[in-house]
């Protein structure tokens, strides 16, 4: 609850994503008008104080619909900074899209469930063209799943955002002080139109609260347009390096992305929002947001140079460095599994028919080595339920006949759009008392079906359970994304 020093009778704005570079100022500077929950997936972050009396730190599980819906209690106006790339598990299979949309979806169903006025998200510009690359249709996704149910949105679409901490600004950095000369591709002429972190935050703060006047789209930008060779012309004079830049007349992206991880150790996955935006030039449709950040926008060169530590010749650090070892320790402690995958879901089925068929099929596919023996649904006179779904299902070995996993129908967390089996016994589980969970999560008005294992904390010695049982489970998952396509054609 807000202490006695945040403002009275105002609404209370959530923040999912909190602790990352957006999030960390945004609170902050939200909470001078608002009672702020900012939610992170850290325990760390959230057991540390903050100086902001306002601020109320939580500790939220986002693949979980109850801890979203818990969260999310006595909350007016909900803003979604969320992305998949920071970890949540020790081992992941999972393409960032994928989690991203039971992240989104998770999100939405519990904003409507405790009657969110709002939810405002900030997504990447939509190019006018009938290519897009993966990562930009994945923001897209998230906006189509995040207004699915109800809540009015807020969409912010902004491209690159200048600021301490924040990824693409840190790759520029990164490339201006490691390479002497670098060679680009053709697509770094194009334009876009940088935007400060302080002028993303001050859209953000005009748009909150006011659902019917900002709905939809908004496209925004800073005061210029800008070209990718010139932004890092401009990085390196702000470093006072010499440096040179070749535009070659062919590198594909892929190679360009590659080298660009290599040379300054970044992670593809914070790599790739940069390359895939180089391809054609940014433009902005005239709005209203816009038009309040134009006056007094900040430029690239000043905003860049706000975010930059000179002496040490860097960016300043995101708000997720002082945590990120805990964080990562805690994770390799904790040594838990998450896998998901997406599934073409055939015409007129559901998450229901897709859990039976998938536990059924499980034992032709692996024959001989496996069975699933399904436990029944409670009889009703002696009748069999036709009407929900199986109780759970025990999978053995075929010989000899031990239990390796048993899985539990929890009706209380289930409907027609989501089935969830708690994970509570078997050889090949450990803390069978704890939340591992298998789900099937249908998404996107029941495009796609995400079959998904969440917080599993396997038997196996860590590194026999990687080369063994984990590649096994992506492998039938695999093979049975192929079958359900299959039937969906």
């Amino acid at each position: 609850m807000p202490t006695p020093s945040c403002p009275l009778n105002t609404p209370r704005i959530t923040v999912a994503g909190a602790s990352g570079f957006i999030g960390t100022t945004l609170c902050r500077e939200l909470a001078k008008e608002y009672p702020v929950t900012a939610l992170t997936r850290s325990p760390a972050r959230a057991e540390t104080p903050d100086p902001e009396a306002c601020i109320q730190w939580q500790h939220c599980d986002l693949f979980s619909q109850d801890d979203v819906t818990r969260a999310l209690q006595g909350c007016d106006y909900a803003i979604y900074l969320v992305h998949s790339l920071a970890p949540s598990s020790r081992l992941t299979q999972a393409a960032p899209r994928d989690m991203d949309l039971i992240l989104a979806d998770n999100f939405a169903r519990a904003a409507a469930a405790n009657g969110v006025k709002q939810i405002l998200f900030v997504g990447g510009y939509i190019p006018d063209s009938f290519r897009i690359s993966t990562l930009l249709w994945s923001r897209r996704e998230v906006e189509m799943v995040l207004g699915a149910h109800g809540v009015p949105i807020t969409v912010l679409r902004a491209g690159l955002v200048v600021g301490p901490g924040g990824s693409a600004s840190r790759l520029m950095v990164e490339l201006v002080r490691r390479m002497g000369v670098l060679f680009m591709p053709p697509s770094a002429r194009s334009v876009t139109r940088p935007i400060a972190l302080q002028d993303l935050n001050r859209a953000i703060q005009h748009a909150v609260g006011q659902p019917e006047q900002f709905s939809g789209p908004h496209d925004i930008g800073g005061p210029q347009d800008i070209s990718y060779v010139e932004a890092l012309r401009t990085t390196a004079r702000l470093l006072n390096l010499k440096r040179r830049f070749i535009i070659l007349p062919w590198l594909p992206a892929r190679i360009a992305a590659l080298g660009a991880r290599w040379v300054t150790g970044t992670p593809t996955d914070l790599v790739a929002p940069v390359i895939d935006s180089l391809p054609r030039d940014t433009i902005i449709r005239d709005n209203p947001l816009q038009r309040h950040i134009n006056p007094g926008a900040i430029p690239f060169e000043q905003a860049l140079n706000e975010a930059l530590d000179h002496p040490r010749q860097r960016l300043k650090p995101s708000p997720r460095q002082p945590i990120q070892k805990r964080t990562r320790a805690q994770l390799r402690r904790d040594s838990r599994v998450r896998s998901i995958q997406r599934i073409i879901l055939p015409p007129g089925q559901n998450a229901a028919w897709v859990a039976g068929n998938y536990f059924r099929w499980l034992t032709q596919c692996c024959w001989p080595l496996v069975v699933t023996e399904v436990i029944a649904p409670t009889r009703q006179n002696d009748q069999p339920s036709t009407t929900q779904p199986d109780a759970g299902y025990r999978i053995h070995l075929r010989w000899p006949r031990l239990k390796i996993l048993e899985l539990t129908h929890d009706p209380a967390a289930s409907h027609a759009r989501r089935q969830v089996y708690r994970i509570t016994g078997g050889l090949l589980a450990r803390n069978v008392e704890d939340k591992g969970r298998f789900e099937f999560h249908t998404v996107l008005d029941d495009r796609y079906t995400l079959a998904a294992i969440h917080d599993f904390a396997p038997a196996l010695p860590w590194y026999i359970y990687l080369w063994t049982q984990a590649v096994g489970h992506l492998l039938v998952m695999r093979r049975y994304q192929r079958h359900l396509a299959r039937l969906a054609r």
